[in-house]
């Protein structure tokens, strides 16, 4: 296989025994149509020329790899020779060494006032399910959208805690009356 180097990032991880150390590379894979690819190459093992290579290597250069497939199925990078003149395209100047500055992940948690917003989109959901349901016991014809939102609307006052909820007349549940509940 015929690769052009974009990047390669080692990464040095400690064990019980001492440290093994990585090669992330980021390659453009020239034998299937220039697609760009990833790599994770070991410093020990039926890889560990191929890291040696991958650890001097410059973004832009040019290598064919010798690819054999190990007993658990994957394939091992288990050679590598630098190959013709870099693609054109690759960047010229850019290191294989490790870079400092990248961009910090950006948290995918929601915010607690997206949180508090979820919340009351769900009671909302299941107001509007309890109004259509109460609604639709007795009814010999179909329920008004607006009588049911009305509806939906005491529920969600109701346990949201805002009055005039129409519900005024229903005890608080608390732990002294009812321990075993709640």
């Amino acid at each position: 296989m015929n690769i052009t180097i974009l990047s390669v990032d080692i990464k040095t991880t400690p064990t019980a025994k001492g440290s093994y150390q990585t090669a992330d590379v980021a390659y453009k894979n020239n034998t299937f149509q220039g697609k760009v690819e990833g790599k994770k190459v070991m410093s020990f093992g039926a890889t560990a020329a191929s890291f040696k290579t991958l650890a001097q290597a410059t973004a832009g250069e040019s290598y064919e790899v010798s690819i054999v497939k190990n007993d658990k199925g994957y394939n091992d990078w288990v050679s590598m020779s630098k190959a013709g003149a870099a693609d054109a395209g690759a960047p010229q100047t850019a290191s294989a060494k490790p870079t400092t500055a990248t961009a910090s992940p950006r948290s995918t948690y929601e915010t607690p006032e997206e949180r508090a917003q979820r919340q009351i989109y769900i009671i909302r959901q299941s107001s509007i399910s309890a109004a259509v349901s109460s609604l639709a016991a007795g009814a010999k014809a179909a329920v008004e959208p607006s009588k049911v939102l009305a509806v939906a609307k005491q529920y969600e006052d109701y346990v949201l805690g805002k009055g005039a909820s129409g519900f005024e007349d229903l005890p608080d549940f608390d732990e002294k009356e009812f321990p075993d509940v709640v």
